[in-house]
């Protein structure tokens, strides 16, 4: 199974597809998330994500802010929302500057009208938020599009997301499922990744949108199979905005992608196999089959004659071969710490 974006394949023998997820932490600069692409393009993620809206077309005035949104100083989620809201031809911008950095630039629509736009300007693949995982309205929308979609399930249920499926009906290669855990910062024993395991079984490509903080769901999401992270980023957790929080600072987010990926490569060798340091190391730190001690030619070998030691020899006898020597005669007399080789036995 793959899924094709831009020109990068995502599939379990390719190497993980990380989303940068700026969202809203460009805190309504454009000049800071030109910054957080430039960052993450350098890093090494594969694509950038945002969040698109209008406000006026995403929640009703005075809807209350979440616990995590409280610390934005605004006094509802309308008025927190419209304080970071790119406007479409900031975001045009932004997209021609993620193509000039060569890095895929990607959005989750939270309306049609930012649907709708996102086709226009040719975005590569739709994000689906958690919370439209359910709103078939914009996923109608969506669906016309025929390009592929990454679905966050936070907040759903498994009978949901089955729902949520079979409402698309996209080919299999065409929708990939990320585990999400929503909220903002989840801690590490909420994470839930056992279900990572259920989502696989639904024959898609799975992945993960952390909202933990450090690293280490990452790097378990990546054992389990996973083939997309998807993670906040930021310059620092402690800037004003709902997601700073959650997010990963920039100056560790280049060991993070390194490490998953040289972790995605290990889990691929499905057969052991000795490595060139193993090689090399084997010839010292492997033994070899020696006389213990002053030998006669003609005489017959007994088990106190021989003794492994360090280094294994080229033509050295490995000690789990020690059997094949006992009761064997030497031709020559040996003196001890000899090695003994089969050449030199009758």
């Amino acid at each position: 199974m793959k899924i094709k974006i831009e020109n990068k394949i995502i599939s379990e023998k390719s190497p993980i597809y990380f989303i940068g997820e700026i969202g809203v932490n460009h805190n309504g600069s454009l000049s800071l998330a030109k910054k957080l692409i430039s960052e993450a393009k350098k890093c090494g993620c594969s694509a950038v994500k945002f969040q698109i809206y209008k406000t006026e077309n995403l929640v009703l005035k005075n809807t209350k802010l979440a616990k995590y949104q409280k610390k934005t100083g605004k006094k509802n989620m309308f008025d927190m929302l419209k304080k970071y809201e790119l406007s479409f031809d900031k975001f045009k911008i932004l997209k021609k500057f993620c193509d000039k950095k060569k890095i895929t630039f990607l959005a989750t629509p939270f309306d049609i009208e930012s649907a709708e736009f996102l086709n226009k300007i040719n975005i590569s693949a739709f994000k689906i938020s958690s919370g439209d995982l359910d709103n078939f309205i914009l996923l109608r929308q969506i669906k016309k599009f025929k390009k592929p979609i990454i679905l966050s399930t936070g907040m759903a249920t498994e009978e949901e997301i089955r729902k949520t499926l079979k409402y698309l009906s996209y080919n299999k290669n065409k929708i990939a499922i990320l585990h999400c855990i929503s909220e903002y910062p989840v801690a590490l024993k909420n994470t839930q990744l056992g279900f990572i395991e259920r989502l696989k079984k639904t024959g898609y490509l799975v992945g993960l949108s952390d909202h933990s903080k450090g690293e280490t769901a990452c790097y378990a999401s990546v054992a389990m199979g996973c083939v997309i992270i998807e993670k906040h980023i930021t310059f620092n957790n402690k800037a004003t905005g709902p997601d700073h929080k959650a997010s990963i600072q920039c100056n560790f987010l280049k060991s993070l992608i390194m490490n998953i990926n040289d972790l995605k490569k290990s889990i691929s060798h499905k057969r052991r196999s000795l490595t060139k340091i193993e090689e090399q190391n084997k010839k010292v730190s492997k033994k070899s089959l020696y006389f213990s001690r002053n030998i006669n030619s003609g005489s017959i070998i007994k088990f106190d004659d021989i003794i492994a030691l360090r280094p294994r020899l080229q033509r050295g006898i490995s000690p789990s071969k020690y059997n094949l020597i006992l009761k064997k005669k030497i031709k020559i007399k040996s003196i001890k710490f000899n090695p003994i080789l089969f050449s030199n036995l009758i």
